[in-house]
């Protein structure tokens, strides 16, 4: 029955890292068809857009949404289209404050204004398609979610091939290109689980679960603080060419990255969904462990002797820009790969707590390395700073896991949980 169990396991990190490999395929291909495409400097600009929209989307509507619904997975099962209204009402209000900041840089004729238009207007359906996956992963089933990103990366070609076709290839085009292949793609997200009713769309499920993600959206939101204030105050400091320059090294740990996220999310569903006592959990951190681990020594050992041509060949424009920074982005990937799984354990747990400090205390130590070394040397300075704040909070991640396995097995409750006669946990209601 174990063994049975195990295996059921591989099976669905297998099928996870495939859909996170699909997920990540298609941002990679926006941002490396952007470096080929476009100049440096509006590669920068397509950068800061892009993280505004992750942290929109990411900081936003996944930590209050997705990592809830991860970490109770029976509200999957049980009230989906719930959970699905949410996300609509989140993403509404984080979509209408991007449309705000993208109509108010019109008048200053900025080049970003467009772009940011075109994310305010997809941004709901995004995020939509977002959570459907995260809804698949906890109900056990990552080929629904394999479904939704295959859609995407097709769309997402056949846009760019229009693009490439007409000739009208552009900052704002790339934008609308991948920004409504993506919205197409989340509609998908209704035909699996339905259109939520009307008085599903609303912030009720997410009050009920609110003990847990007002904490993971702080925490989340940190995380992605990170990414969004560091590369402004890069640009602030030393220029868009700056940003360019980390944002296209940091592509170059994607494949070990898209890894780690697969394994870690797999792991971290599974904890949850199994409730599994610490060997339990242990076996399942272990797993994703050594196979980041492992993705991450070939991504160090492909850093360390990339020719010039075929760095070339994949970053375009922006690879003279990264050269200098391979050593650092292959130790950023080993650093990353040291704490595979910890936080995603400690999420299966519902241990928001200690994640939302630990992710405080991250954000804190990451910006101050971006900024320190951004002033000292740039991108290739932002980079080492960087790093150092990510190998203490290594550290501080092992020493959080250590002490959650010492005081024992938890898996707190909260509202939905313990309030058997809420209307939205009963199953027949939704029909």
């Amino acid at each position: 029955m174990a063994e049975t169990s195990r295996r059921a396991a591989r099976g669905r990190m297998g099928l996870v890292t495939v859909d996170q490999v699909l997920s990540s395929a298609s941002n990679l291909l926006v941002l490396l068809w952007t470096a080929h495409a476009l100049a440096p400097i509006d590669f920068g600009r397509f950068s800061l857009v892009f993280l505004i929209y992750s942290f929109a989307q990411g900081a936003v509507v996944r930590s209050l949404v997705s990592w809830t619904v991860m970490a109770h997975p029976e509200d999957a099962r049980q009230r989906p289209r719930a959970v699905l209204g949410t996300a609509v009402v989140l993403s509404l209000a984080a979509g209408l404050l991007c449309l705000a900041a993208g109509a108010a840089l019109v008048p200053l004729d900025n080049p970003v204004a467009v772009p940011l238009l075109v994310v305010g207007a997809v941004l709901p359906l995004l995020s939509v398609q977002d959570v459907g996956r995260y809804l698949a992963f906890a109900q056990g089933r990552p080929s629904r979610a394999i479904v939704l990103d295959t859609l995407w990366l097709l769309l997402v070609v056949a846009a760019f091939g229009a693009l490439a076709w007409s000739g009208t290839v552009s900052l704002t085009g790339i934008v609308l290109a991948w920004g409504v292949a993506g919205a197409v793609a989340g509609l998908w997200v209704f035909v699996q689980h339905g259109v939520p009713r009307r008085r599903e769309v609303t912030l009720t499920w997410l009050r009920g679960r609110w003990h847990f993600s007002w904490r993971s959206l702080v925490a989340a939101s940190s995380s992605a603080t990170v990414a969004l204030v560091g590369a402004l105050l890069v640009a602030l400091i030393s220029g868009p060419l700056a940003v360019a320059a980390v944002r296209a090294a940091l592509l170059l740990e994607r494949p070990s990255t898209t890894v780690q996220t697969a394994v870690a999310t797999s792991a971290g569903a599974d904890i949850a969904r199994e409730r599994s006592d610490n060997a339990g959990l242990l076996a399942h951190q272990r797993r994703a462990l050594l196979v980041a681990l492992a993705v991450a020594a070939v991504n160090f050992a492909v850093l360390m002797v990339l020719p010039d041509a075929v760095g070339r060949l994949v970053l375009g424009n922006v690879w003279d820009l990264v050269e200098p920074l391979l050593l650092v982005v292959s130790l950023r990937v080993l650093a990353m790969a040291a704490q595979s799984g910890v936080r995603a354990a400690l999420m299966g747990r519902r241990q928001i707590g200690v994640v939302m400090v630990l992710d405080i205390v991250g954000t804190a130590l990451s910006i101050v390395g971006l900024v320190v070394g951004a002033a000292l040397g740039d991108g290739e300075g932002a980079l080492w700073g960087a790093l150092v704040g990510l190998s203490l909070t290594v550290v501080g991640w092992w020493a959080a896991l250590v002490r959650h396995l010492r005081e024992g097995d938890t898996y707190p409750t909260d509202v939905l949980d313990a309030d058997e006669s809420d209307p939205e946990a009963d199953p027949q209601r939704l029909s």
